[in-house]
């Protein structure tokens, strides 16, 4: 493995168009897992505790209200590791092999000459477009935005080196595996996570965060008279969403979707119900 890593960053200071020697499917297959294996240890080491002091300062936003039908399972899942991954490829690693055609237009000396800036250019712009997955607004944000694309970039240069050294195919499946193991961690994370419970003489909350939606088990209850609110049962809709139809709060953070089950045998005012919402979001997602 370390060879491999090894071969990884040499091609990362200086990126040549040449095929690995005595190719087979074998090698390809190892590179492929031995890299992604890498690509992942190094994420979890090192980006994600970037990124995760970057988030304590400044949250990092990328939807302040999730459209339901994009959040279901099936949708999220190709948008993310099918469709995504394809188009991605194709724009910014398919050219990236000298071939015949290439041959009417240039040389293959003056293509060696060029192809290193051919790859930095790929990957940077590979790695910059992911920005706009972000909606923050900031000087700090710009600053430290290098950082928050820093997955994208380094793995722009991996899925390059997969297909220079192998083919198209190569990093496109590496491309898809990456994606899709990042949506199933995604995914199943919340499942490990304890729901957020509290109940004193006044009420009991319950409260489930969801990775995504089922539309068709959405449930939106409210029991209330006389400006207070006794009963709710809120299944599958999104916190700001909550937020802004109870109370008109504009809530300019991440959203995601929860399970709100409340109860109060005396009735809560909507103002105190919205700072038991505020509280439970300040304790477990800042």
């Amino acid at each position: 493995m370390k060879k491999i890593i090894l071969e990884v960053l040499s091609f990362i200071r200086n990126p040549e168009d040449k095929r690995i020697e005595n190719w087979s499917l074998k090698t390809n297959i190892k590179y492929l897992f031995y890299i992604l294996f890498f690509e992942f240890i190094l994420n979890l080491v090192f980006i994600n505790a970037i990124i995760y002091v970057i988030n304590k300062i400044e949250p990092i936003v990328t939807s302040t209200r999730i459209v339901y039908e994009d959040n279901k399972l099936l949708p999220m899942l190709i948008a993310a590791a099918l469709w995504a991954p394809l188009i991605e490829e194709i724009i910014f690693r398919l050219a990236l092999r000298y071939n015949k055609f290439y041959s009417f237009f240039i040389n293959r000396k003056r293509w060696d000459i060029i192809f290193r800036f051919l790859v930095y250019a790929s990957v940077l712009t590979f790695g910059f477009v992911h920005s706009v997955n972000f909606l923050n607004n900031s000087t700090f944000f710009y600053w430290v935005l290098p950082l928050l694309v820093a997955t994208q970039t380094f793995g722009g240069f991996i899925l390059t080196y997969l297909r220079v050294r192998f083919n198209f195919l190569s990093s496109l499946i590496a491309h898809i595996l990456w994606n899709f193991t990042m949506m199933m961690i995604f995914i199943v994370s919340p499942y490990f996570v304890k729901p957020y419970e509290k109940e004193n003489e006044r009420y009991s909350v319950k409260i489930e965060q969801l990775s995504h939606s089922q539309v068709e088990l959405q449930k939106f209850e409210v029991d209330s008279s006389a400006n207070k609110v006794f009963k709710l049962k809120i299944n599958e809709y999104s916190l700001n969403h909550i937020l802004d139809t109870l109370f008109q709060h504009e809530r300019l953070r991440e959203d995601y979707v929860i399970n709100l089950h409340f109860e109060s045998k005396k009735g809560t005012s909507k103002e105190d119900l919205k700072k038991i919402l505020l509280e439970y979001d300040k304790e477990e997602n800042q």
